[in-house]
């Protein structure tokens, strides 16, 4: 599936496993220092160059707002493209990336 580009209408912002520092030019934040994850608050149009681990979770809002999940794999670029939807929602298209070690 190299190659592939996938569209998803998911969270604005993505966990990775990762140190923040990892995302050059990517707001990062650790809520606390009890949380494993950080989170990378991508701004409109920015890429984010997957270390591997990165993912969105699902979840639906009481109005009916309906976040897809995904993660990403190592050399995936997620770039978020769309941030104006309902439930803090927006559209991010993933390029995947060469699976070949």
């Amino acid at each position: 599936m190299d190659g592939a580009v996938e569209t998803f209408v998911a969270g604005r912002n993505l966990h990775t496993p990762h140190d923040g520092e990892a995302y050059p030019g990517i707001r990062t934040v650790r809520p606390g220092p009890r949380w494993s994850a950080t989170i990378l608050c991508a701004k409109p149009g920015q890429t984010v160059a997957a270390l591997g681990g990165e993912h969105c979770f699902a979840y639906e809002t009481p109005d009916g707002a309906r976040a897809e999940a995904f993660e990403l794999r190592a050399g995936d670029r997620a770039t978020l493209v769309r941030w104006d939807l309902p439930g803090w929602l927006g559209e991010w298209r993933v390029e995947r990336g060469d699976e070949t070690p």
